[in-house]
């Protein structure tokens, strides 16, 4: 990898490429890892620039949906310290993340279920019980 990472989470996308987000240390940063190269490079920074780690990273694959292929980042917390409420999207078409809807209520180490309907539901954390639906 171009930098050190870990509690990051690694999200395989449809063009083959693997999408490498975040982590301990202060990473705000992604990079894709190429499998036909072996090779790591750099891509589009979270808009949030906080430490983003115990969080989820859902590839959305809905194909009626203008979402298909993005990957959305959801909740983890920030620094250790407190949950986050905040939602992103990766578009590998641009390799940029550009901030959506925040949840209700923050969440850490939560479940996050891409269900048929193409809709993902987020479920408790070490923050919160309750469930909600992205999309």
């Amino acid at each position: 990898m171009t930098v050190a990472r870990t509690s990051h989470t690694a999200t395989l996308l449809p063009n083959d490429k693997v999408l490498v987000v975040g982590g301990l240390g202060g990473l705000a940063t992604a990079e894709l890892y190429d499998p036909s190269t072996g090779q790591f490079s750099a891509t589009g920074s979270m808009v949030s620039a906080v430490t983003r780690y115990s969080y989820t990273a859902t590839l959305l694959d809905n194909v009626s949906s203008q979402e298909y292929g993005k990957v959305l980042v959801v909740g983890g917390t920030s620094n250790g310290a407190t949950g986050v409420t905040s939602a992103e999207l990766y578009d590998p078409a641009t390799g940029l993340f550009s901030a959506t809807g925040s949840m209700a209520a923050a969440r850490v180490l939560h479940a996050a279920t891409l269900l048929g309907n193409g809709k993902l539901l987020v479920t408790g954390g070490t923050i919160s019980t309750t469930a909600e639906l992205y999309q």
